[in-house]
């Protein structure tokens, strides 16, 4: 089956848990790869994943839950990075499979990274509470706006780097425009920060994951037909 599955050019993500920040139970550190070549065992080489620009490079040993996005879903299994190394300039890792491939449904999950400007505003308990029941914010809102910027977006949430950081918990209100074939889409959505450190650029910036915890199915699918947009576009700019 994974020889089926796992062609050249399939995108991975490999995920783990962090020592030092946990979100809602899952894993806090995400890296983007993908499939170069698989052999006859079913060990795959991948790119070595980039970061924020810069390469990464992942420990020989270090255990990963693998998702696979290929042309039949995603699928998910455990992997070890057994070596690493360099072919024709480009950094490579070898990835073992250690579990049977198995489907992932949630539609949510797949993470589109981008450059969307955007506006977050923190909230307080009645803003948070009144959002919750009608899915509108009083205004004005009391909390002071900071311009930032989404480096990635899902389903589920957003993560965004700012100049301010936000209490691990606390709610925010983040308003911001995509643009697809369709036109322009305006999102106005509350979420939870989930985490709030310093950039690893080092930049005096930070870095905040939030969740969208109160968001309508409508939203949500609008949200999941922009990525998929976004795929394909990218995906035939590929192919020119």
């Amino acid at each position: 089956m994974a020889h089926e599955l796992l062609l050249v050019g399939t995108k991975i993500e490999l995920r783990r848990s962090s020592k030092t920040e946990t979100v809602d139970g899952e894993v806090a550190i995400t890296y983007v790869s993908q499939i170069l070549d698989v052999d006859d065992a079913g060990n795959i080489v991948a790119a070595m994943p980039i970061s924020e620009g810069h390469i990464v490079p992942v420990e020989i040993g270090s255990v990963f839950q693998a998702y696979f996005y290929t042309s039949k879903g995603i699928f998910r299994s455990r992997c070890r990075i057994t070596e690493r190394g360099k072919e024709r300039n480009i950094y490579i890792m070898t990835i073992e499979i250690l579990d049977d491939l198995v489907r992932y449904q949630r539609r949510e999950f797949y993470r589109l990274a981008c450059l969307i400007d955007a506006t977050v505003i923190p909230l307080n308990v009645t803003e948070v509470l009144t959002y919750s029941r009608d899915f509108e914010m009083p205004e004005p809102l009391a909390g002071e706006p900071e311009a930032c910027v989404i480096v990635d977006i899902s389903g589920g949430g957003v993560r965004f780097i700012s100049s301010k950081s936000y209490e691990k918990n606390s709610y925010v209100y983040l308003k911001f425009e995509t643009q697809t074939g369709t036109g322009n889409h305006d999102f106005e959505l509350m979420g939870r920060v989930v985490m709030s450190i310093k950039s690893e650029a080092d930049n005096g910036k930070y870095d905040n994951r939030v969740q969208f915890k109160v968001i309508s199915k409508d939203k949500r699918e609008e949200i999941i037909r922009f990525i998929f947009d976004e795929q394909r576009r990218m995906r035939q700019k590929e192919r020119g």
